[in-house]
């Protein structure tokens, strides 16, 4: 059933399209353009209101963002004192520690505005002079965002997993789980661990993990789509444990090199990385075995319950079967009976024919 959605005057439109010309560089969201539109604080883009302006809007091309819609600030021009700033410690401190202290904001991130444009234009500072950091030549200035589509969810598939998708062979039972996948990867849970990490690579071994775990597998409850998650959590702690336990290893071959003899802090933090290390594998080990048994014993009891309906449908057939036998026996026993009553009259015809009765032949 249709609404009926009110209709803008002129004035409405005209302003609603100077405010959206007026703003080339920060265009207004809808919910911006319905309350000016209506002057009313109460209205989103779901009322009629909403609805109206967005149709209005669409017939003049115009697609306003959402207000929940991630929309990405540009970059800051910075000044000249804040660039030299940075081209004087870029060789000593990361984009984010630079940003920090020059936008004195302590919150900042990789993805702030901010940091952004302090790595943008260290983009252009000599490669002698800069920080010799790999992770700060890898770190991810942008949200994730999941595969929406099929297409884009076979490629990332295909990325990871050796014998892929051919999507011009796809079967159904792939279909099924190329879109569970989707879902799986387009939960708040999943996209919020993601963006916690603000190296690429750990980004994409998270999502390696998850995908190699999770790829072939249509039929996961919420919980266990969690627990993946904490998997694929665990697998990038152990790696980043990995990457200290061989920076203190090369600092104690050093070490040994200079005088032969090992500092007993460096001892100390090697042992205690690798026993970090060996627990983030067992709890790995025991989650995945954990994840296995669940997911076997629901599929059991399903597989069960299965064959139980299959049973019944079986003894259902049985008994219809059954019971037709008994009507064709009891149709069969009808026709034979006739059959004997009709036979049953056939001297009585033939003495008719001849012209002898019945009682004629049985008296001689």
């Amino acid at each position: 059933m249709s609404e009926n959605l009110p209709e803008l005057t002129q004035e409405q439109q005209l302003k609603l399209l100077e405010e959206w010309n007026n703003r080339p560089d920060n265009p207004p969201s809808l919910v911006e353009l319905v309350k000016l539109a209506f002057n009313r604080n109460d209205l989103d883009g779901r009322s009629k209101e909403g609805k109206a302006v967005k149709n209005f809007l669409a017939s003049r091309q115009i697609k306003p963002k959402k207000s929940h819609e991630y929309q990405a600030k540009g970059l800051i021009e910075l000044s000249d004192e804040q660039k030299e700033y940075i081209s004087n410690n870029c060789s000593t401190m990361t984009g984010v520690e630079i940003a920090k202290i020059l936008f004195k904001n302590e919150s900042l991130t990789n993805l702030s505005q901010e940091t952004r444009s302090v790595l943008e234009y260290m983009k252009t500072v000599p490669s002698n002079v800069k920080y010799l950091d790999a992770n700060n030549q890898n770190v991810s200035t942008e949200e994730y965002r999941a595969p929406k589509s099929e297409e884009r969810m076979i490629a990332k598939i295909n990325r990871y997993i050796l014998d892929g998708i051919d999507k011009d062979k796809i079967t159904p039972r792939q279909k099924k789980e190329v879109n569970s996948l989707i879902g799986y990867m387009n939960t708040f849970r999943f996209g919020h661990q993601i963006n916690l990490y603000d190296d690429e690579r750990d980004r994409d071994l998270f999502e390696s993990s998850f995908v190699r775990y999770t790829h072939d597998k249509s039929d996961l409850t919420q919980e266990e789509v969690d627990q993946y998650i904490v998997l694929s959590t665990e697998v990038v702690i152990s790696s980043n444990i990995q990457q200290t336990i061989n920076v203190l290893q090369n600092q104690i071959d050093m070490a040994i090199q200079e005088d032969g003899k090992i500092p007993m802090t460096l001892v100390e933090a090697s042992n205690t990385a690798r026993k970090e290390y060996n627990d983030c594998v067992n709890r790995q080990q025991k989650l995945l075995n954990d994840l296995k048994v669940k997911r076997s014993e629901r599929l059991s009891k399903q597989v069960k319950e299965n064959a139980s309906i299959l049973n019944l449908v079986e003894m259902w057939k049985q008994e219809e079967s059954r019971q037709k036998l008994i009507k064709m026996a009891e149709l069969r026993k009808s026709v034979i009976k006739k059959e004997i009553e009709r036979l049953g009259t056939m001297d009585e015809l033939k003495s008719k024919i001849l012209g002898i009765s019945e009682e004629d032949i049985l008296n001689g």
